[in-house]
């Protein structure tokens, strides 16, 4: 009989045990772990954006993929960095990035005020080298050597304008206008049993107008196939001119290894200035007064690591230092030597007959 309280179609369930609720637990943290990953897959399918609105270029990258990392395009990112050639960035180079929720498109391109040296470009100063340059804007020589179009990395030249940015347009040299380096007129090539002393009977010079203008450091220095220059149009237009000085004037010759630079002074008038090469840092050239001691119109020079026949126009001054032409670079401006005085020959002739033994040689930084 049932009890009068209790509907017919009521059924009375028990409560739950531990083992029955664990099964369901389970599937709910199941599920949320699910949508979690979900929203993670979808947050890390956003296109990326710089922290500080640059990219800093590393190995392998280049500029399609780091467009491809931010949603862009290689045309976009290139147009908002200014880039001219998109296959010319380097490792090290910060791209600009557009914020985020900003459209590329509708950006303007980042201010010419952002690229480095001279808004994109550096004009080469005396005594600075390719290498030297790339240096200072933390690039590699070889991208500088690409920016600019330049095959021999020695062959640059004061007042030249150098590109060191993509973001810059490529220089545009005009030939009448921009002062190159000095190129020969004739260029020979070397062949079997040739030697540099035929080679200059054959084209009307000498020996040593081939030393110097091919910067060889001895006459045994040829090989087959070798690219001579036979006329040179290399010679400084530095001329040692004592017509405004006074006849009677003191002779006296100044060394700045400052500036690498030699004013040979009568009285109060400088009669040359002229580039010169002191000694490097591990071999530096004395300082201090000195006198034009003996004098060698040619001289065979031996040291460590170099042996130079017909060295040119020699004065000592102190001990082993001399004032002296060097054939073998035309680096001047440049400390070069192993402690001596090295001058362009044509100069160093000059000075060999204006100055007297016991001229004196003043030698400063």
């Amino acid at each position: 009989m049932k009890h009068p309280n209790v509907c017919a179609d009521e059924v009375r369930v028990a409560s739950p045990t531990p083992l029955q609720v664990a099964p369901r637990l389970v599937a709910s943290v199941r599920l949320v772990a699910g949508w979690i990953a979900l929203l993670a897959a979808v947050w890390m399918a956003q296109p990326a954006y710089a922290q500080d609105s640059a990219h800093v270029v590393s190995g392998g990258e280049n500029l399609s993929t780091i467009a491809r990392q931010y949603g862009m395009t290689m045309q976009e990112l290139a147009a908002y960095n200014g880039i001219v050639n998109p296959n010319l960035v380097y490792v090290g180079q910060q791209i600009q990035i557009p914020s985020d929720g900003q459209s590329a498109q509708a950006l303007a391109p980042a201010t010419m005020a952002a690229l480095p040296g001279e808004a994109g470009y550096h004009t080469v100063a005396r005594g600075e080298t390719l290498s030297g340059i790339a240096k200072t804007y933390g690039i590699t020589s070889g991208d500088l050597m690409r920016l600019n179009g330049i095959s021999n990395a020695n062959l640059i030249w004061v007042g030249q304008k150098l590109r060191i940015s993509a973001r810059a347009n490529p220089v545009d040299v005009a030939p009448d206008h921009v002062a190159k380096p000095a190129l020969a007129d004739d260029i020979y090539i070397v062949q079997a049993s040739d030697t540099l002393a035929e080679i200059a009977a054959a084209h009307q010079t000498t020996v040593q107008a081939l030393l110097v203008a091919n910067g060889l450091p001895n006459p045994n220095f040829v090989w087959v196939g070798q690219r001579l220059r036979v006329k040179s149009n290399t010679q400084a237009t530095t001329t040692l001119s004592p017509v405004a000085a006074p006849a009677d004037g003191r002779r006296w010759i100044e060394v700045d290894l400052t500036s690498q630079t030699l004013t040979a002074w009568q009285g109060d008038v400088a009669v040359m200035f002229t580039y010169i090469s002191g000694g490097r840092a591990n071999t530096p050239t004395v300082t201090g007064r000195f006198t034009v001691g003996a004098k060698y119109p040619a001289q065979r020079m031996i040291g460590p690591g170099y042996d130079l026949p017909n060295v040119p126009w020699v004065m000592y001054f102190h001990g082993s230092y001399a004032i002296h032409g060097a054939y073998w670079h035309s680096n001047f401006g440049t400390p070069m030597s192993h402690g001596c005085v090295n001058m362009r020959p044509n100069e160093a002739e000059m000075l060999y007959h204006w100055a007297a033994p016991g001229t004196e040689v003043y030698v400063h930084y």
